[in-house]
């Protein structure tokens, strides 16, 4: 009787350990790159997004978050690099890397995020941006 307790108690401790592995296991969808072509050059999509975010992130900036765009366009080997950053107390900490490259016809656009709970939510506001939204929801 004292066994089957024994083992009984280590099941559940093995069981738990093993649910929150996979608990913390991000989907693939969330780590995987977003990727979009544009028919219109990739400096004209550059220059939109990064306009576009150095104005939504500088309004947002508050007490518990702040906002921080990095761009730049390097325009002799053809690409753009935006990341977005979003910084608060705690563990809200998010990043979106955007990587917009010159292609024989248009852009290439490729995002990627480190923070499971935000990559959604980031990517569809970059995407929206790239399209020609002008919204600044709240970060």
């Amino acid at each position: 009787m004292l066994a089957a307790r024994s083992f009984a108690r280590w099941f559940v401790v093995l069981a738990a350990i093993t649910l929150v592995g996979c608990a913390s296991t991000p989907p693939e969808e969330a780590i995987k790159p977003t990727l979009q072509t544009y028919a219109e050059d990739y400096q004209a999509l550059f220059q939109r997004l990064s306009t576009t975010a150095k104005r939504c992130f500088a309004s947002k900036a508050g007490l518990y978050r702040s906002g921080a765009v990095d761009a730049n366009l390097f325009t002799e080997i053809g690409y753009g690099q935006l990341t977005l950053s979003v910084g608060g107390r705690g563990n809200d900490n998010y990043y979106v890397s955007v990587r917009i490259e010159k292609q024989p016809s248009g852009s290439k656009l490729t995002m990627i995020s480190d923070n499971m709970a935000a990559s959604q939510r980031y990517r569809e506001l970059v995407s929206g941006w790239a399209h020609g939204d002008q919204n600044c929801p709240a970060v």
